[in-house]
């Protein structure tokens, strides 16, 4: 009587790659009055809305800056929008 065993073998890779990219003080700079613009003109819009009035237009107007704030400092593609759009406006001839 012979035995005879089963062999399984199993290989598995893996590989990841992780891009951080580290943003210098003039890019910031730009975020920083991008931003300031962006929650001028919010609270600019809000306060025009006639139908919306206090403390409606305040909540509204503190979402809308939230909203703002977390798309200009945390949304990396938001930030290489803008930087793209900056540099496409620097970069073009006149």
């Amino acid at each position: 009587m012979e035995h005879r065993g089963e062999v399984s073998e199993s290989v598995s890779t893996s590989d990841s790659v992780e891009v951080k990219i580290r943003r210098g003080p003039e890019s910031w700079n730009y975020i920083y009055v991008a931003l300031g613009f962006a929650i001028s003109i919010e609270g600019s819009v809000v306060q025009m809305i006639d139908s919306i009035k206090a403390p409606l237009n305040i909540l509204l107007f503190v979402v809308a800056a939230v909203i703002s704030v977390w798309f200009f400092f945390f949304n990396g593609w938001f930030q290489n929008k803008l930087i793209g759009w900056k540099a496409a406006y620097e970069g073009r001839s006149r």
